[in-house]
Parts: C-alpha cells; structure tokens; sequence
C-alpha cells in the first residue's frame, strides 16, 4: 500500500529512444526499492488521448519547477551517503564482479560538491580496467534539472496521467530545444506526483551537441531515478540505475551500475524549514 512518507516508485520509460509500461510502488521510509529484475523494457502502449489534468499542464510546470527550485537550496542544508556499486554482470543476470564505494557527501552554499571517502570494498571485477577515482566513476549532473531557469530551454510535453498503486502521477516528456557544445541537457521522462506537484522520477540522460554525458571509462547515459521524500515537503533522490554493454577485447560484457543515496542529516547549524523559499533563476544550476 502506498503511503505519503515513503518512497515513490514509477515504472515506466523513456518515450524518445525507449518506452514502458507504468507500474508503482512506495517502500517504507526505510530505503529505496530494491533493483527490479531487468531494465528491458517494454514495448509502448497504443496510442491515445492523454486525459486532461485537472491544472493546465504549463500551470503544473510552473508548479514542478518552483519545488526543483526549492530542492536545490533545501539540499544544500544536508550532508548525506552515496552507495555506489559497479558490477559485471554473467548470463544469469547475477553478478560476476563488482566494486563498491561509499562516501559522504556535501553540498555547499554556492553549490559545490564535496565527497569525503567512507568505505571501498575490494574490487572483484573481471573486465573493467578503471583509471578514474572513485568520485568520478559518474558524470556530475544535477540532482534537479527542471529549475524555473531552465525551463525556456525545454520543450515539455504533457504525456498523460497514470495510475501508480494508490497513487497518480503526470508525466512529461523532456526535450532541449537546442543542444550546445558546452552546456548539457536532460532529455527524457519526468513523472509528477499529482497531488504534491513535486518531480518524484526521472529517467533520461544528459546530452550536449557532441553527444551523449557519461564518465570516460564508462558506457552509462540513460538513468532511472527515484526520490523519496524527507522531512515534510522535501524530495531528495533516493536510487538511480543504469545497465549497459561494454567491448572487452572480442567479449561483450553487460554492466550495470546502482546509486542509493540515504541517510539525510541536517548540516549543525543549517537551518531547513519545511518549504524553503524559491530561488531566484539567476541562483539555479541547470547544466551539469
């Protein structure tokens, strides 16, 4: 059963370069959902009419962006965990290999990111010769990408309404109206929960106009990820997932990477009201 505190879960997919059909679930507050089974997805659904919202859908960006815009300064009161966990992965769909690395993380004031080492485990992969440091096994990208100051540079497209469990969501599609050389964009799938008006999914990569954001020892572009809400009206991300294929000599080797991001603590002496005051769009990091 869903509840309101808990963690929102929304299957579905990316209507660009992938589709999916819905499906939702929200743990208890304890931690995110554990990683579905497979990422293949499923063909798209026919055709049809979107049922109208009950807000005009540029009313529900509006309303999106402002809380993306209150996320942004409301996380940058918290310090917080990232697990993060590469693996190989064999023909039974069970890991082979995997590295893990756990760090504390930190956003300041003018929102630079900090990453303080917590735990490595020794990595038992077979294939993946990595030179990077561990911070950098992914491309930096936004926690919030629909900021009120990068909306002109989207088109959004209003999808539909779904049904999740016990809960409904809006979704839109995210295409950058322009891509350019040095500035990244999101390009994907965003899903609204109906009633708070708050991003509680994404999936989609970060593109510019020389291709496809990922780190450079690493294949992953397109990511799936979930928020959970902390506190009483903050979303922060929870998990994020991304499989894909890497060419290892002559042998094809399935990767897949997870991100949990977990406990949430306020920073001593930060202050972190419920429902901070929305940035102004001079304020907001809409690029990675």
């Amino acid at each position: 059963m869903i509840q309101k505190p808990n963690l929102v879960v929304a299957f579905c997919a990316l209507t660009m370069a992938l589709a999916a059909a819905p499906h939702s679930v929200r743990a208890q507050a304890a931690g995110p959902m554990q990683p579905p089974e497979s990422t293949k997805f499923p063909g798209p659904p026919p055709p049809s009419k979107p049922e109208p919202p009950m807000l005009p859908p540029d009313e529900i960006i509006r309303r999106f962006a402002a809380k993306e815009d209150e996320m942004v300064r409301a996380i940058r009161g918290y310090t917080f965990k990232k697990d993060l966990r590469l693996q190989e992965i064999g023909p039974d769909n069970k890991p082979t290999g995997q590295l893990e690395v756990v760090t504390q993380l930190r956003i300041t004031p003018d929102g630079k990111m900090y990453e303080k080492p917590v735990s490595r485990e020794p990595s038992t992969l077979h294939y993946l010769d990595l030179h990077r440091g561990d911070s950098d096994l992914l491309a930096p990208t936004p926690f919030f990408p629909l900021t009120t100051a990068v909306l002109p540079k989207y088109e959004i497209t209003y999808g539909g309404k779904q049904p999740l469990d016990e809960l409904s969501a809006y979704f839109f599609t995210i295409k950058p109206r322009a891509l350019e050389r040095a500035h990244a964009y999101f390009s994907g799938v965003v899903w609204v929960d109906v009633q708070d008006l708050v991003i509680v999914k994404t999936m989609g990569k970060w593109v510019t106009e020389i291709g496809d954001v990922t780190a450079s020892d690493l294949p992953f572009t397109v990511f799936e990820t979930y928020r959970q809400q902390v506190g009483k009206n903050l979303w922060f991300p929870a998990y994020s997932r991304s499989d894909e294929n890497m060419l290892s000599g002559d042998v094809h080797v399935p990767v897949r990477v997870t991100v949990k991001w977990s406990d949430f603590t306020p920073l001593e002496g930060a202050t972190v009201p419920d429902s901070p005051p929305v940035l102004k769009p001079s304020d907001n990091r809409g690029t990675p």
